[in-house]
């Protein structure tokens, strides 16, 4: 009973399409190499799956990761193909994700990419996201939608990233502790229950760290709870209670490239003058309901949650037209949305089709002050923003032989943008005052998709994909205009249109290989106008060309030993406009990720890694006047595990960057004072210990 809250159906995971309402797996998107009665039960768990074989998904357990305790959301996704996150080592900013190019245009957050928790949205309808509030702990397996199939998911989604946890499967109760240099220190326990059909889950944690850079102090904490049941009908229900707290965010700020050559712990001085740092409040609570098996299935899902902010930034921002910088932002946001899938047959071949509806909605409320060097001073900026989005979708899946399988989907988006401006200041004289900015804007747009995947053999398969996506502004984007006053509502959703084809190998063996082959053309691209007096305006001015390669894969070498290994090559240029034929900022051309693991005595008691990484260099800004160098980096860990009865304890030691390399983490994109740059850490040493009981 415990694994039916683990495993889903091919099925169920199609009819999850675009809904992002259940716990379900993005892999089985397009249900590649299924056979004709391939609507059987798929299992996803821990071990690498027939799942993860399909187009444009790859699916990584954290088993195979590095072994450690993670600090950061952003350490899950290394070493999958088409990701670049980029650690700023700044726990004041979000890791940086960008995916196959799309989120590049982002100086803070993530943009263009849809985030999942087990199928609950991270990102709002305007297309902002946040990792922060992801619990490392209870994260079981990540999972990336790359290509054409991915634009089904709605607005902003450039590509789909969703963290998945695993339902208790018996009782247990750990604990868990690290210690690191910079007086890195962080502890977590975590309570499982499991009772036949029931079974629920708390966890907590803390972290600390006094940063590897002047003023970069940091403090975190996190909780929450799942209740698991499952229904003798079959019905299942997910309940999750997620929060998070950040007291203290010190923001140490980017260092211009001479000041990052001369001393990569250099502070800045702006950040001590006006003590730059963030606060954040993060709650949510869903609940997910399914019925995953027989010919009638559905699946439904509702959410709410608030996130609050509050924000100092390095400069006074005292003028009457600036929006202040001193950022206090209550973010609210809800959903609901439901599908039903229905068996039926074309040609006497079987045919399942989708339908689908998504209502989501989100509420920004919005201040801002100057910042009175460090001090909250006078309002600067008070308005209230609303988006609405409201979707249909459908989709089919047609298996016309045995081997071949056939996905094809369309999917309506109607977006509603509406901001009141409550601060709003008459000129008088000399004063230029502060025009009203309110406004409103609605879009829609039809997303398509079609792929299709042939098996080859026992071991091969071939897939092929296109699609049209979009990607509207969001409010933060849409907030001023050049001239005049008002929401600037001429920018236009950015529109993209995506081919891919690649081939997997090892889908009946411990080994799997995927290549892939892409290509993205977007017209109104969104890039940045002007950035004047705390004023930041866009613009629909750029046509962008994208095309790669990439590689995934894990090998079983000999007993003992296993291997993982990435690689991605991406051409991304600007194709029109001022900037044609530069390279996109924010993004390496290539990426490389190897992993090597040893255990000698061929069980959990004994385990070494060694993990190389390779990222190219990287513009920091539209005109490429500056790139971050590229950088060769080494980790190496060993860890180790035994058991005594129903006690398990584990310990882990771990050496990150073991040359230390001098690297740029990140880059700000686009960063009008030149102080692009956010320092990686030198060599670092971490330890930890795990202590758990299961009865």
């Amino acid at each position: 009973m415990a694994r039916h809250f683990a495993s889903v159906s091919v099925r169920a995971l199609r009819s999850a399409l675009l809904v992002r309402a259940a716990p379900l797996s993005i892999a089985a998107l397009i249900g590649a190499g299924a056979q004709a009665q391939g609507l059987e039960t798929l299992v996803v768990t821990g071990e690498a799956s027939e799942g993860d074989a399909l187009p444009g998904a790859a699916s990584l357990a954290m088993d195979r990761q590095q072994p450690g305790m993670s600090i950061d959301s952003g350490e899950l996704l290394q070493g999958l193909p088409g990701v670049q996150a980029d650690s700023r080592s700044n726990y004041a900013q979000d890791t940086r994700v960008t995916l196959r190019g799309f989120g590049a245009r982002s100086a803070f957050g993530v943009r263009g990419i849809d985030l999942q928790l087990d199928g609950i949205p991270l990102s709002t309808p305007d297309g902002q996201g946040q990792l922060s509030s992801v619990p490392v702990d209870e994260v079981d397996r990540v999972q990336v939608l790359r290509g054409p199939l991915a634009a089904l998911y709605g607005n902003g989604a450039g590509g789909v990233i969703q963290f998945d946890s695993a339902a208790p499967e018996q009782n247990r109760l750990s604990g868990r502790v690290l210690a690191g240099e910079g007086d890195r220190q962080r502890q977590a326990v975590t309570g499982e229950w499991r009772e036949g059909a029931w079974g629920a889950r708390v966890h907590g944690s803390r972290f600390t760290s006094d940063g590897e850079r002047p003023h970069a102090e940091a403090e975190r904490r996190q909780a929450g709870a799942q209740l698991y049941y499952q229904a003798d009908s079959g019905i299942e229900t997910v309940v999750r209670l997620d929060t998070s707290h950040d007291p203290l965010l010190q923001d140490p700020l980017g260092l211009s490239p001479e000041r990052w050559r001369e001393d990569p712990r250099a502070g800045n001085e702006r950040a001590e003058l006006f003590n730059t740092r963030k606060r954040i409040r993060h709650q949510q609570g869903s609940v997910t309901m399914r019925q995953a098996e027989g010919e009638h299935r559905w699946q439904a899902a509702i959410w709410q949650g608030q996130r609050e902010v509050d924000q100092w930034l390095p400069f006074a921002g005292d003028d009457v037209t600036s929006s202040g910088a001193v950022i206090d932002l209550t973010r609210d946001f809800s959903g609901l949305r439901a599908s039903y899938t229905r068996n039926l047959s074309l040609l006497d071949r079987p045919l399942e089709a989708t339908l689908g509806a998504s209502v989501e909605r989100q509420e920004d409320r919005r201040r801002g002050y100057v910042n009175d060097q460090g001090e909250t001073g006078a309002l600067r900026r008070d308005e209230l923003g609303e988006v609405d989005s409201r979707d249909l979708y459908g989709v089919l899946t047609w298996q016309p032989t045995d081997r071949w399988e056939i996905t094809g989907g369309a999917r309506h988006s109607d977006l509603s943008f509406a901001v009141d401006d409550y601060f709003v200041v008459p000129a008088d004289g000399d004063n230029p005052g502060n025009p009203d900015d309110s406004g409103g804007r609605d879009d829609d747009f039809v997303a398509l998709a079609l792929g299709t995947t042939v098996r080859l053999n026992t071991q091969w398969e071939a897939f092929a994909g296109a699609g049209r996506g979009y990607e509207t502004a969001t409010l933060t984007e849409m907030a001023y205009r050049n001239e005049g006053s008002g929401l600037n509502t001429a920018l236009s959703p950015a529109e993209n249109r995506q081919i891919e084809a690649g081939l997997r190998w090892g889908l009946a063996s411990p080994h799997r290989v995927t290549v892939s082959l892409f290509r993205i053309d977007s017209d109104d691209e969104l890039v940045v106008d002007q950035s004047e007096g705390g004023r930041t305006t866009y613009r629909n001015a750029a046509e962008t060309e994208r095309w790669g390669l990439e590689a995934f894969g894990e090998l079983a070498l000999a007993p003992g030993w296993w291997a993982r290994f990435s690689a991605s090559y991406l051409d991304a240029e600007y194709a029109s406009g001022p900037e044609a034929g530069n390279q996109l900022p924010g993004i390496a051309d290539t990426n490389l990720y190897t992993q090597l693991r040893w255990e000698p005595l061929q069980d959990d008691r004994l385990g070494t890694a060694l993990v190389a990484r390779y990222r190219g260099e990287v513009a920091t800004g539209d005109d490429n006047a500056v790139f971050a160098p590229s950088a060769v980096t080494w980790d190496w860990s060993v860890d180790s595990a035994h058991q005594w009865g129903d006690w398990l304890a584990s310990c882990w030691l771990k050496l990150e960057n073991l040359t230390d390399e001098q690297y740029v983490g990140a880059v700000i994109v686009n960063q009008g004072n030149g102080r692009s740059f956010e320092p990686a850490p030198g060599r670092q040493v971490s330890a930890g210990l795990n202590l758990e009981y299961r009865w």
